[in-house]
Formats: C-alpha cells, structure tokens, sequence
C-alpha cells in the first residue's frame, strides 16, 4: 500500500513537494522520477518484497514502461506464472513487476486480469501515452486536474494542490452533494478544478496530440445469471468468499483482523483462522463515548471460538475537536461520517505496529444488511406507513431517530423513481431546502445546482431491474466507493495502516451481484444468503444478533463537552444564514436534533477556515 502522485506539464511541477504531502502513507520509502514532461512521484509502505526491488517508482525490463502504483493485486502470483510462461523474466517478488510485465505485453486489457484493490498511473515510453487506472469498486482513491493540457494526479487532494498549479476555488456541486449524503459524489470533489477517477476506468493521456479519453475497463452491473439451486447458490457464496480471504492472506509482514463480533468480520476470521501461516491476531475496540453499545464481549467470545491472538484497545476520544481537526486534515474536504474518528483512532493505536488488516466493508452492499434494503423490498408497506407519518409528522417529537424512518417513508413514495435512491440516503427532509442554511449569495449558486445527478446517472443504467437491486447496484457506485472505502482509505493511512476488504473480491463480488435481489432479503431477514452460507460456522446468536456499527454521539457532544467549540466553529464561518444560529440553540436546548445538519456545517466550517483563511 502506497501513495501515488505526478504529472504531464510544460512547467516545472513541485513533484517533491507533492510527494511529501503524502508521506503518511507510505512512510518506508520514497522517489520520484522525471522525464521531460512527465514527473512521477512515490511513498511506498513495504508490504509484499521488503527489499529495494520493490521499490517505486519502477522501470519494466524493457525499459519501455513506468509505474507508479498504490494498492494489491492478490492474484499476481498466477499472473506471474502465466507470463513467466510466455518467456518474461522478473527481477522482483513483487505484484508491481507483474503489472509492468502484463501491461507491457496485453495491454489495457490486461486490467481487467487484476483481481484486488490498487490506482495507478503508467506510462507507455514509446507510445507517449499515460494511462491512469482505478479498481473496480474503488477501493483506493485516485484523483486528477486537468486544465489547458496540463494532467495532475495524485491520490489525495493534497497531493495535488501541493503542486501550486490547481485553484482552490469550490464546487458548488460538491458542497450541494455534500448537504444530502455527507460526502460528494462520481466525479466531484470539493474543488472546482478537481476530479475523481471513476472506478473501474481508464484515464487516457496522449502526449502527442494532447487528448484525453475516460472509459471503464469493467462494469459493476448487468451480470448474467444461470439458474442454480438453492443450497448450489449459497455452497457457491461460502466457496468464493474462502477463496477471497485464502487469497488476501498475501503478505511480507503480519496481518489481522478488525473484529467487531458481527456478521462481516466473523465470517472474515472463521476463514482466515483456517489459512493464515500461524496465529491470526483480532483488534477490537472500546471507546468511552460508546453510549452502551459495546463491541468487546462479542469479539471476546469470536476469538475463543477460534483461538485468535485477541487483542482489545480501550480508546479514549479524548479532546474530540482536536482529533477532529487532524481527520479533517487528512481528508482533504468536508466529510461528516462520524464513524471516521474511531477508524482512525484504532488506526493511531497501531500505528507502527501493525501494517495490515481485513474488515468486513461491502458485505452489507453485497447482501442487502442495511435497513433502506428492506423498506424497498416491502414498498407496499411503507407507502401506508409514509401516509400515515405525514398526516401525524408534527406531533411526534423531532428527534433524529424519528426523522431517519419519517424520511426513508417518504424516500420510497417518491413519484419521481430517479429520486428514490438518492432521498433513502439524503439526511434532510423532502420538504426542507438544504439551501436555506446558507447566506443568499452562496445559497442562490446552490439553487441552481441538481445535488441527485449523480442518482440520475445511475437510474439510467439500472432501471430495468427491480428497485431492490436498482438501490443495491446504486449503493455499489456511490455511498460504498464515495463514503465508506473513502472513509476508510483515509482514516487509517493516515496511520500507514493498510485495510483489505474481502467482500470486495471479484470472483465474489461478480456472483452474488448477478444473483436475483429474492436471494438477498427473504421476509424480515436481512442478509439471508450470507446467513445460510455461515450456517454452522459463525455462532447463531451473531448470525441473528442486532445490527451493530460504531457508536458515535456527536449528536450528544453538540449538546455537550462540544458546545461551544460548536457556537465558535461554525460563527466564525461568515457564510450562513441566521438560521443556523437558531438551529444550534435548538439542538442545544433539545427542542430539536439538528444533530446530522449541524455535524455536516461543523465539518465543512473546519474546512472552510484551513482551505480559505
């Protein structure tokens, strides 16, 4: 796992300043490389080949092609043995020569032959061509600028803007996204000037005739399904995902497990307990501000099932705003998943003893885990239910929990099916304009700014599948890639600690994404397929145990010890309306939970102030 920067300009780019930027994730080793226009950048953590071999950035044999490259390829053994076949001779041990090695001689359709996580930026000597590539899911993050020929990549914003060639000036449409879904969506950042690659693309760079091409190399939709039994269907999911953990075993350096004693993460260890070459340690975590829900004791009784080297972290949050100050920093723009600071606590705690770790991102995407998948299976349901919501919604106290249901009520009524998808996972009400926290300059811009685009895309690719399996192709290529694997990426690299995430193999991803949404949710139960495929391995009271996920109260802290770190934060930010200051002494007061709206203006205000002032 790595970092990656660099670029194509007729100026002199600051490649070392860029790369330093970036040094937090890949602490081991760093180089850079130039050649007239192109200047190449890399931080490496030492994970697969320990040696100086594996250093980046790396020349192919031939000398024809250069890579710098940020990810695992955990295939590359059989992919190494297939070209070694073909008369090709390696140097190194590790998945960055193959990558060379296959480039050169399949070309771009060697891409879809990876099978792991990984962005990189290649480039083709003889042909003048830079190619820049992101995985399938978008596991790991790849962001670029292109203005007046000049192509600047890297994989954290800060990369880029290190340059001193990318204007900070802001995106109305990331910063309207933002409001809705804590996070900007597809191609957008925060930044006017400053873009994600899509996953699952080619970034295509000519030199001699200055053009760019943007393509996938791989769909995550539209899968063919073959007719299958029952019990063939879920030996077949247990199948492939063992295969996935046996294949992410790969490494130089110990690995372990995030172990939360839920459904995802078990079913991790039961499997890597049977593979790993000794002892497989578990990480779980306590934190003083968990309100009660307490993942300890069920990941105590995981790991004496399965004999791991358990270890718990008992974490402290400390002085909130000043971790959320230094998150907000490695972030790079306005990011309200709360479940980012005890991510990057746990991380801080193994920072410098532990390189990597499996966790159990994707599973909910892949096997319908999360509520809004069962409210679209039961639609009919929920349409009464919204009607009656609506005609009682003002005389039901406001608290957050009613209005996360009132609003997944309305969502699934929507006439406009473009817009269900996106209204499950927007946090404002239906009725309620965003805009309106804004001052009338910024809110006027903001009107004119379609924060569901993105959804609308999507719609048009999915629509001719049921609305269950619209929701979960949708979750596929926006909240998993745009929120959770952002959110992960970030939180723990910033500690130079690498996640892998099983769920996310190919082979695995591939199968159950092709099968029936009728697979997935049978009745009430959730996750109906995984729970059949771990039948008999993961303990039944954690197959049909509650959901848990981190707990953070920073609806509570708003109200609290974070009060008037709140007040002064976000006044201090001269671009919002009256209403905001309402709406803080409200929530503090308890006459409303403004909690989510609130959280989001804190976050973006921090930013604010370090990007503008």
């Amino acid at each position: 796992m790595c970092g990656i920067c660099g670029a194509i300009s007729e100026n002199d780019i600051e490649i070392e300043r860029m790369v330093d930027s970036i040094h937090h994730r890949g602490p081991d080793f760093q180089d850079t490389y130039k050649e007239n226009k192109l200047s190449l950048g890399h931080v490496r953590l030492s994970i697969l080949d320990l040696s100086s071999a594996g250093n980046q950035p790396m020349l192919s044999r031939s000398g024809k092609v250069i890579i710098v490259y940020n990810g695992e390829v955990y295939n590359f053994r059989e992919l190494r043995k297939e070209l070694i076949s073909q008369g090709v001779i390696f140097r190194s041990n590790c998945d960055t020569e193959v990558i060379l090695e296959g480039f050169e001689k399949w070309g771009d359709s060697f891409f879809e032959k990876l099978n792991g996580m990984f962005a990189m930026a290649i480039f083709d000597k003889e042909r003048k061509v830079l190619k820049l590539v992101r995985d399938r899911f978008g596991i790991k993050p790849l962001y670029y600028s292109l203005l007046n020929d000049e192509l600047i990549f890297a994989s954290e914003i800060k990369g880029i803007l290190a340059s001193n060639r990318v204007s900070k000036e802001m995106s109305f449409q990331g910063l309207h996204e933002y409001l809705h879904f804590s996070t900007t969506l597809g191609i957008t950042t925060f930044y006017k000037d400053i873009k994600k690659l899509l996953p699952g693309h080619i970034l295509n760079y000519d030199l001699l005739n200055k053009k760019v091409k943007i393509a996938p190399f791989k769909l995550n939709y539209d899968l063919p399904f073959k007719s299958q039994s029952a019990n063939g269907i879920v030996q077949n999911v247990r199948t492939l995902f063992e295969k996935s953990v046996k294949r992410q075993l790969m490494a130089d350096v110990p690995i372990g497990v995030f172990l939360s004693g839920g459904i995802d993460s078990t079913a991790i260890t039961s499997l890597a307990n049977r593979h790993y070459n000794g002892r497989l340690k578990t990480f779980s975590a306590g934190f003083d501000f968990d309100k009660g829900i307490n993942e300890l004791p069920n990941a105590k009784l995981v790991s004496k099932l399965f004999d791991t080297d358990h270890h718990e972290m008992h974490i402290k949050g400390g002085d909130v705003p000043s971790v959320l100050e230094n998150i907000n920093s490695f972030f790079d723009q306005p990011f309200s998943d709360a479940a980012n600071i005890p991510l990057y606590l746990m991380g801080r705690e193994l920072k410098g003893n532990h390189k990597v770790i499996l966790q159990g991102d994707g599973g909910d995407e892949l096997f319908a885990g999360y509520n809004q998948y069962y409210r679209i299976k039961n639609e009919n349901l929920y349409k009464m239910f919204s009607f009656i919501g609506t005609k009682f919604a003002f005389g039901i106290p406001k608290s957050s929990k009613y209005y996360r249901k009132l609003r997944s009520m309305y969502a699934v009524c929507q006439s406009d099916k473009e817009l269900i998808t996106a209204r499950l996972y927007s946090q404002e009400m239906i009725n309620e304009n965003t805009t309106r926290i804004f001052k009338d300059d910024l809110r006027s811009n903001l009107d004119l700014i379609d924060p569901f685009i993105r959804h609308r895309q999507l719609h048009n690719n999915f629509k001719h599948f049921d609305l269950l399996q619209e929701l979960l192709y949708t979750d596929m290529n926006t909240m998993l890639p745009d929120q959770y694997l952002e959110k992960v990426d970030r939180a723990t690299m910033a500690n130079s600690l690498e996640v892998r995430v099983p769920f996310l193999d190919n082979d695995l991803a591939a199968y159950v994404m092709s099968l029936p949404s009728k697979y997935k949710i049978q009745g009430k139960e959730k996750k109906y397929l995984l729970k059949k495929a771990f039948a008999g391995i993961v303990p039944d009271n954690i197959l049909y145990g509650p959901k848990r996920g981190f707990s953070v109260p920073f609806q509570y802290w708003l109200r609290t010890s974070m009060k008037d770190y709140m007040f002064d934060t976000i006044k201090s930010t001269n671009i919002y309306s009256d209403e905001v200051e309402k709406m803080m002494v409200d929530h503090v007061n308890g006459r409303r939970d403004y909690g989510y709206i609130l959280w989001k203006l804190l976050n973006l205000s921090i930013w604010y102030r370090k990007t503008y002032n």
